[in-house]
């Protein structure tokens, strides 16, 4: 065959491919404005504040970019329409209560995004009636690009957000200052919003408020000597959330056989409101606390069910138990008036309060009362702590028991149960003692 009869063909398929159509953008989604923080939103605002500028984002979509100028107007049709396809209940804010800034904006095709402010007025929103009922409908025009017409309506909904500062760690901070170096306390004032503003506190300290808290909580608390600290307040200042006061401690003249209690209340700040949560009450400890039995020696049991011996009071699991003796099944005495577990403690500790906790069934109420002894030698003893958890209408499982100066010491302790709720079973989940170790 004739090379020419081969070429004539191949330039004719060449030639009907360079005539066809270029159809590879075909499926490519034209340009479209919108604004991208379409819909309800909430312009959240403090009130502190004067006014609030906030942003709408218009955005050209597509896979090509393309220039256009886009600007906002006012659209009232935009709320009832809202409301009636919402069920809301949604009232035109009045043109009074804020300003468009910027109400124009270029966007290119390479930026794909222009934004457009609208200044709240808020000292007069906030002046207003419902005032979080109140939106602002705005509407996206386009000049040289289509407008998504779905996505093109914002309404703002100024909402106003309350200002407090508040205490952190609000309620009692267990604080040990047992080591030599150890002095120093910190409260904190803090703030859940973005603090843009300058604020001076003003704080309550020592045996007043304490006196306070005690009167209201029943407790009996001792205070920290006046003598014994110096407080260094400090203020909330512009850009930080927080101000941190410092508690210098002096040790040199108290005593450690006690807890010391220093309370600190906000109670004013030129700006601000002071919130619910505005007290801390350090519970200071001079010697370190324990509360692990991990080294402890079971010396003795009067009474206890086989499965459920006492080292199970002491184990750590909230599931496990130990339980007296009701039938032949176990050691010792069968339903005792009083059933009682010695324990070797190892070292000489001062009694500082417990947390008993008892099953967690529908036999929570078996135990009811009984009482803490200590002992140097394992013979003589002394009463640290009585326990009554009521009748049958008390089902809590734990009760939180304290001493706020320490009287009682000893290397032995001995629980003794010698009140139920049912037939003198008794039970106990958990036996956990606060203690301080006894030095010299």
């Amino acid at each position: 065959m004739k090379l020419k009869n081969i070429l004539i063909p191949f330039a004719g398929v060449l030639l009907l491919t360079a005539c066809e159509k270029d159809h590879r953008n075909d499926n490519l989604v034209d340009p479209r404005v919108y604004i991208v923080n379409n819909g309800v939103q909430t312009a959240t605002y403090y009130d502190v504040e004067e006014t609030l500028d906030y942003d709408i984002y218009a955005y050209s979509s597509g896979y090509f970019g393309q220039p256009s100028e886009v600007k906002v107007v006012l659209d009232p049709d935009a709320v009832e329409t809202f409301n009636a396809a919402n069920g809301s209940s949604y009232t035109l804010l009045g043109e009074e209560y804020y300003q468009i800034v910027k109400s124009t904006g270029s966007i290119s095709a390479e930026g794909r995004r222009a934004t457009l402010t609208v200044r709240l007025d808020c000292k007069e929103i906030m002046a207003l009636p419902y005032m979080n009922d109140y939106v602002l409908p705005l509407r996206l025009t386009a000049a040289g690009t289509e407008v998504n017409e779905e996505l093109n309506t914002i309404l703002i909904n100024p909402r106003m957000q309350e200002t407090e500062v508040l205490a952190e760690n609000a309620g009692v901070v267990e604080s040990d200052l047992s080591a030599v170096d150890a002095n120093t306390l910190e409260f904190t004032a803090y703030t859940e919003f973005d603090n843009k503003w300058d604020s001076e506190m003003e704080y309550e300290h020592g045996d007043a408020v304490l006196a306070a808290y005690n009167a209201e909580h029943g407790t009996q608390y001792i205070p920290l000597p006046e003598s014994a600290y110096a407080f260094t307040a400090a203020n909330l200042e512009a850009g930080s959330n927080k101000a941190v006061s410092t508690i210098k401690v002096d040790k040199s003249n108290l005593t450690a056989d006690r807890y010391y209690t220093l309370a600190v209340r906000l109670k004013d700040n030129s700006k601000f409101k002071i919130g619910e949560k505005n007290t801390v009450l350090y519970h200071i400890s001079l010697l370190p606390i324990y509360d692990s039995r991990n080294k402890w020696s079971l010396v003795s049991c009067s009474s206890y069910y086989t499965g459920r011996g006492p080292e199970l009071m002491i184990d750590g699991d909230l599931v496990t138990r130990w339980e007296s003796r009701y039938n032949t099944i176990g050691e010792g005495d069968i339903n005792p008036d009083e059933a009682s577990t010695v324990w070797d403690m190892g070292k000489t500790y001062y009694w500082c309060g417990m947390t008993l906790v008892r099953r967690s069934d529908s036999y929570v109420t078996d135990l009811r009362a009984g009482y803490v002894e200590l002992s140097d030698d394992g013979e003589n003893w002394t009463k640290a702590q009585d326990f009554d958890f009521g009748d049958k209408t008390n089902t809590s499982t734990t009760g939180t028991y304290a001493a706020e100066q320490w009287t009682v010491s000893g290397r032995y302790v001995r629980l003794a149960v010698n009140a139920s709720n049912r037939n003198k079973l008794y039970s106990v989940s958990e036996f956990i003692p606060v203690l301080a170790e006894k030095t010299e």
